[in-house]
């Protein structure tokens, strides 16, 4: 009987270590390795025509792509602070007035989400820089880090910006998405050059633990209480894989202690980033700030469907902050 009994426990306890480790390997399987890896390098049709908004809109995206790559932009190369080369295109404007940092969001690219924008301001006349973030395209590195890390990466483009131009031009910071945060969260640095003139923010989050959670709540339809166990585990495996906290870092912390001028824009459609943490930065932010929010707009695109306001408000404020 004792045997019998003994032989009972083992086979529960082998059973509930099964299901833990099943449970871990899935967390890393279903949420690590798809937000850490790379996206794919041939995007089907029909997900950018959904991510565009429709086929006239993706088609502009390719057309002022093709004239992106014909204008034959320069490749800057940089190490970051880790250790890893990041890419970036440069295209110059003749008599420039300015230099424009655009940084792209999560598994995407500077062509796919800006080649539109790169094209208006380069007609505006500034310089356009467009590095690939890490662990996008052609920079290095294994790991997504939700702006974490890449905030260094982003204040380093600044200043080779103002390196190559030796401090006398203006220079304006644009994030999409990810690269919202990631701009935002530069913002908190203390050390940028005085010819940083100001940030455009558009459709960012405010913290990689807040996205992640609201990605498996509302998009995957993960309940509640799972969702924040599997974040627990995912939160281990980002300290121990990629060297850093989804927690550690937020655009609210750095906003507390930005100086300078913010444009925050939000499509009132997006249903990728919640509109309600656009509004959390602009209120975490000091003035001057300004907040436009696109009526009916998707998310990262609201510079194609709502054109003539966007650019209308860019303009604004590069005109109010970049004059010298």
């Amino acid at each position: 009987m004792k045997k019998e009994t003994c032989r009972k426990i083992g086979l529960y306890v082998a059973a509930a270590a099964g299901v833990v480790m099943m449970y871990f390997v899935a967390v890393y399987v279903v949420m690590f390795l798809p937000s850490f890896g790379r996206a794919r390098p041939n995007e089907p049709e029909a997900s950018l025509v959904k991510h565009f908004g429709g086929e006239e809109n993706l088609a502009r995206n390719k057309a002022d792509t093709a004239w992106f790559l014909e204008s034959v932009p320069a490749r800057l190369e940089m190490t970051s602070f880790d250790g890893l080369n990041l890419v970036a295109f440069f295209l110059p404007a003749q008599d420039a007035k300015g230099a424009v940092l655009l940084m792209h969001g999560y598994h995407s690219g500077p062509l796919r989400e800006y080649a539109t924008l790169a094209r208006f301001y380069h007609d505006l006349g500034y310089h356009v820089c467009m590095p690939y973030q890490r662990a996008h395209g052609e920079s290095e590195g294994r790991f997504v880090t939700f702006g974490v890390k890449e905030r260094y990466d982003c204040r380093d483009w600044i200043f080779r910006l103002n390196e190559m131009f030796e401090g006398a031009l203006p220079i304006f910071v644009e994030g999409i998405s990810m690269g919202c945060a990631t701009v935002v969260m530069t913002s908190g640095f203390d050390d940028l050059p005085l010819n940083v003139r100001g940030f455009i923010a558009d459709c960012g989050f405010t913290e990689p633990k807040d996205i992640c959670y609201y990605e498996m709540v509302t998009l995957r339809h993960i309940p509640a209480w799972l969702s924040k166990m599997m974040l627990a585990t995912g939160g281990m495996y980002t300290r121990l894989f990629a060297g850093f906290a989804l927690d550690e870092y937020s655009t609210l912390t750095a906003l507390r202690e930005n100086r300078r001028p913010m444009l925050f824009i939000h499509g009132t459609e997006d249903r990728r980033v919640p509109i309600e943490m656009t509004l959390a930065n602009y209120e975490a932010c000091s003035e001057p700030k300004e907040l436009y929010l696109a009526e009916g707009a998707i998310h990262a695109i609201s510079y194609m469907q709502q054109e003539a306001t966007y650019d209308k408000r860019v303009r604004d404020f590069l005109q109010r902050y970049g004059a010298q």
